[in-house]
């Protein structure tokens, strides 16, 4: 059991990692062609699709993962549904796109909006394949059609963009990324789709996706909430030094949480029944993912000022000091981010739902506030809801499933005081070693070398150790 998890949690580290390494670059690429505007309309009109498409993601999907025995019709009626739904958003994203200029004052977000609304129709075309996938653990598949659509898109999305189409060389990238994940996943699936549609297995499918697609939906689009607050109070250049720093602070969240998040759910859902096992494995969960994240953030708010520019460019000087008051969730993401996860393993959607509606009051309130005193006012506001979700979320894991919160917060809080250490190393590394790209690099490398020893001698001793066998096991080159 623990080396499948292993196994599969090395793939979906495969898949994010080479999604990130490769769409990084071309995002890179991308920055030093475009402009902010261009990327701002992009942006603003991808939250608002990206809102609306993660029903396509989660929802009735996820419900064949913590289904029991899922049957043929069963699997049918779910593929049917979504592509109804898929129908129903294009109409509704159609009619958001005939108002949005009235609402941003800005004459493309129109049509960027109406042709980007027509991704719905491939992501429901492999929402029941990949929910199969992740199902059985079988992650490789993911890796494999993550890659080559980042490649394919970024491909033509360049030689687009350096002819002059501006903003449609983004548009056009990202439909072709697209139809390959689709081309992969139907190749490497057996399953298709029969002609039939369940009354009973819908009811049943509803049952459970209700509460986990309204969860979903409004954890998913909180970040995105910020840009189009942002487009409604400032302009679009302000969304594209926002869109910036978040898409560099999501690079580290799909690097060090999303692999662990796409294998949770089918895990813990496996040990359900036993909630000491259960509560035992979530911590451990978190408290990996917490080793990796919080120097990876905490290092990134440090050399910000020196890498934003030098990366994408002196134009993007304005997202360095957003991206730094973000970096601030370094101490609190880990604790409740997979919350969902964890209550849709139980069964509990509701739960789960509960926390996303007092998340959207939360932000509700101190988005439009924020967004009032510009665009770094909303990173700092992005930070402080962070951590106020900790105690959110940690109550209702408790109230839950017996969550042993002491021991959770005791582990994390070491790994937090040796991240302090790191961030001391770094500063001083800073005022001995000269200017430039090598200082970066020599602050990072001295920051990691004493973060590990210190956490490996003190604070958790032998903790890296055990991951380091962890990973070992999971790659198949060594666990062969």
């Amino acid at each position: 059991m623990r080396q499948s998890v292993a196994k599969a949690t090395f793939w979906a580290a495969m898949e994010t990692g080479g999604a990130q390494v490769s769409s990084f670059v071309f995002f890179v690429v991308f920055a030093h062609i475009l402009t902010p505007d261009e990327f701002g309309v992009y942006a603003l009109a991808m939250a608002i699709v990206g809102t609306v498409n993660i029903l396509l993601f989660q929802g009735f999907g996820d419900a064949l993962i913590q289904a029991d025995k899922p049957d043929e019709n069963y699997v049918s009626t779910v593929f049917w549904t979504n592509m109804l739904l898929a129908a129903g958003m294009i109409a509704v994203l159609q009619v958001v796109a005939l108002l949005g200029p009235s609402l941003f004052a800005e004459p493309m977000f129109r049509p960027v909006t109406a042709w980007l609304s027509l991704l719905c129709i491939p992501r429901a075309l492999v929402s029941v394949h990949s929910a199969l996938a992740r199902r059985n653990l079988d992650l490789k598949v993911f890796a494999i059609r993550t890659i080559l659509g980042y490649l394919a898109g970024g491909l033509v999305g360049l030689a687009l963009a350096l002819d002059g189409w501006g903003v449609w060389a983004l548009v056009v990238s990202t439909f072709v990324q697209t139809t390959v994940i689709v081309l992969v996943m139907w190749r490497a699936s057996d399953w298709r789709p029969r002609m039939v549609f369940s009354m009973p297995a819908f009811r049943e499918l509803l049952h459970f996706s209700k509460h986990f697609m309204a969860a979903s939906m409004i954890t998913s689009c909180i970040d995105d909430f910020g840009s189009i607050l942002i487009g409604l109070t400032l302009d679009v250049s302000a969304v594209g030094y926002y869109a910036l720093a978040l898409r560099v602070i999501r690079a580290v969240i799909t690097m060090t949480m999303t692999p662990l998040q796409l294998v949770m759910m089918p895990v813990l859902s496996r040990i359900a029944s036993n909630r000491a096992k259960f509560g035992a494995a979530y911590i451990d969960m978190v408290v990996i993912v917490s080793t990796i994240w919080v120097p990876a953030v905490a290092g990134l708010g440090l050399i910000a000022p020196d890498l934003l520019p030098m990366v994408f460019g002196t134009q993007w000087g304005s997202a360095v000091p957003v991206l730094q008051a973000m970096c601030f969730a370094c101490l609190t993401m880990p604790l409740w981010a997979f919350s969902g996860q964890a209550l849709s393993a139980l069964g509990r959607p509701d739960a789960f739902a509960k926390i996303a509606f007092r998340q959207l009051g939360l932000y509700c309130v101190a988005f439009p506030v924020a967004a009032h005193f510009g665009i770094v006012a909303v990173g700092i506001a992005w930070s402080v809801l962070s951590a106020i979700m900790v105690p959110v979320t940690l109550v209702a894991l408790r109230q839950s499933f017996g969550l042993n919160v002491q021991e959770l917060i005791l582990k994390t809080a070491r790994i937090a005081l040796s991240g302090a250490v790191m961030v001391g190393v770094v500063l001083l590394a800073r005022f001995v070693l000269p200017p430039g790209p090598w200082a970066i690099a020599g602050e990072v490398a001295a920051g990691s070398i004493v973060y590990a020893a210190v956490l490996e001698s003190f604070f958790l001793p032998g903790h890296l150790a055990r991951i380091v066998m962890i990973v070992r096991g999971a790659i198949p080159a060594f666990s062969s």
